[in-house]
């Protein structure tokens, strides 16, 4: 019991509050990307003064052209912004035009698809750590319509990584833990107490951990290995919803409606799996793809359906004192206004529509408590947790050097659970 309680007080005193900052004003603006060029599940992470680029891409339902710019802002380990001059962090030009646009054909939702690179050279970032991509119209800032963080990295601090079982036995076949080692020798003049790692499963960027107490010091090495340190709910493999045809009824889908605006989609209803026994399959970790099964371009040619998702209790009751929420890329990563199931007395199952434009989709239920939420517990009623299940992991190393206003990130590495063992 004592171990519970550390590991609880552990997710609220240090873990970041990193769920609200990627953002859409605007609800014309629909499905916004932002990745490694190439690389359409991966972070959007880029190396400081390399040749990285990000792609950055965003659908405006409302079909006419709109002159968008973007400007980047550096925030501190906790995406909140920093005391400094945008001229400070930016080599270049603080607003930037984007350009590159193309106009939806075929699709029966018109739209324009807006894309462009990052960095570029006439706006790069000069420093290392959290950023916020900011896109906004007609040049004006406060008319914002949304927001993306991304991460920009530097290779300081060396990272060897591993992911065991909890050393809590109430814990271990239900449960990941990281457990991983630093190399601060380029690091002049440390002071530890500086330093902080944090720890993020899949895109869960609401119950990212953060810790800035290793267990160990040896010389140049710090140890993070502490029973309390980096624990995450293991989970299941993502659900999946296939929508790259939106004439063929895959097998998540119950019907097709075809109206003269558009297609809804109605799907068969999602159940608890905590008590199905435990099966492994490769799944997208709660991310998606846009793509097709017909045409060409995906980007411009893809259309868009509104899907209506429901999720059946087991006892035909709503959870009391508990929210629902349908978690994953398709509703930002956020366990926000916009994931929350709403319940149906009449019908009796949590209910959602969600527009989406064409893709493979992968995505999971979450279940909360109103008062004493506990992210260990996030899918012990919905999705049930097993040991085995496949979970990416990423690690960023951030440092606030005595006397400076921001936080690097000087160190950043990755793992898979599956590579792993």
């Amino acid at each position: 019991m004592k171990n519970w309680i550390l590991l609880i007080c552990l997710y609220f005193f240090t873990s970041p509050l990193l769920g609200q900052v990627d953002k859409i004003m605007n609800p014309n603006i629909q499905t916004v990307l932002i990745f490694p060029k190439g690389k359409p599940l991966a972070l959007p992470v880029i190396g400081l003064n390399t040749q990285d680029e990000l792609l950055i891409q965003f659908d405006d339902l409302s079909a006419n052209y709109q002159q968008y710019y973007y400007t980047i802002e550096l925030m501190d380990m906790h995406m909140q912004p920093v005391a400094l001059n945008p001229f400070d962090y930016t080599r270049g030009l603080t607003q930037n035009n984007i350009r590159d646009y193309t106009i939806s054909s075929i699709a029966q939702q018109s739209y324009y698809h807006y894309s462009f690179t990052f960095p570029t050279a006439s706006c790069r970032p000069t420093k290392s750590g959290n950023y916020l991509m900011k896109v906004y119209r007609q040049g004006r800032p406060n008319e914002l319509v949304f927001t993306k963080r991304f991460f920009v990295v530097e290779q300081e601090a060396p990272i060897i990584a591993s992911i065991q079982e909890p050393f809590d036995e109430t814990m271990s076949k239900s449960h990941q833990k990281i457990q991983l080692q630093l190399d601060v020798k380029k690091i002049q003049l440390l002071q530890p107490e500086l330093l902080h790692v944090a720890v993020l499963q899949n895109t869960r960027y609401n119950d990212m951990l953060m810790s800035n107490a290793p267990s160990f010091i040896r010389g140049n090495q710090l140890e993070y290995n502490a029973d309390r340190d980096f624990v995450f709910p293991a989970g299941k493999e993502s659900r999946w919803l296939d929508l790259q045809n939106l004439r063929f009824k895959t097998e998540r889908i119950a019907a097709i409606q075809q109206l003269g605006y558009g297609s809804r989609i109605i799907l068969k209803p999602d159940q608890s799996r905590a008590m199905l026994p435990y099966f492994t399959f490769r799944d997208l970790n709660g991310q998606f793809m846009i793509s097709n099964t017909e045409l060409i371009r995906s980007e411009d040619q893809n259309d868009y359906a509104q899907v209506f998702f429901t999720y059946l209790p087991i006892n035909g009751q709503p959870f009391q004192e508990k929210s629902l929420y349908i978690a994953g890329a398709l509703t930002g990563n956020a366990l926000d206004t916009n994931a929350l199931m709403q319940w149906n007395s009449a019908s009796k199952q949590y209910e959602k529509w969600l527009n989406l434009k064409q893709g493979y989709y992968s995505y999971n239920y979450i279940l909360r408590d109103n008062q004493s939420p506990n992210p260990l517990h996030d899918f012990m009623w919905t999705e049930g947790d097993h040991w085995e299940t496949e979970n990416s992991y990423t690690i960023f190393v951030y440092y606030r050097a005595p006397g400076s206003r921001y936080d690097q990130i000087i160190g950043y590495s990755s793992l898979n659970s599956i590579q792993n063992w």
